[in-house]
């Protein structure tokens, strides 16, 4: 029982920072979420990998022809350093992350999707405060 109660309470917290999280929440959020190693930073293999799953279409379409999709995706991850490391480490801290995305909001999910779609968020927040939708948590498992 007391593991729901714990496993509850971290995804009402998660739910928190997607729904009303202020930019830093958001930020922290994403960046553990990229943080694949829990190291404290993003490291170039973590943004292959990520980039690498993000963009599996695209990579099948550039596999028919000559170029090796592995060299775009490691371009693509050399670009993002040099925008977003801002100390020069060749890896991402959360004070690199947390200072690109205040810069351009868009790299808040450079490396994938986190976080809910703004419209979504939305109908969702409203649905609830309108009380369109019972949300039953007798139903957990123990």
């Amino acid at each position: 029982s007391t593991g729901i109660n714990a496993e509850y309470g971290e995804w009402v917290l998660g739910l928190s920072v997607f729904l009303k999280g202020t930019l830093e929440e958001r930020v922290a959020y994403c960046f553990d979420v990229y943080d694949m190693n829990s190291d404290g930073y993003i490291s170039r293999e973590e943004m292959f990998q990520m980039l690498k799953n993000s963009m599996v279409k695209v990579l099948n379409d550039l596999h028919t022809t000559e170029e090796d999709p592995d060299e775009g995706i490691k371009d693509i991850v050399e670009l993002v350093l040099k925008k977003m490391d801002h100390d020069h480490d060749n890896r991402l801290s959360m004070d690199d992350f947390m200072k690109s995305v205040k810069e351009e909001d868009l790299l808040l999910e450079a490396f994938g999707p986190c976080l809910p779609d703004t419209k979504y968020r939305e109908k969702f927040l409203a649905d609830l405060e309108s009380g369109n939708f019972d949300i039953d948590v007798s139903q957990a498992k123990s």
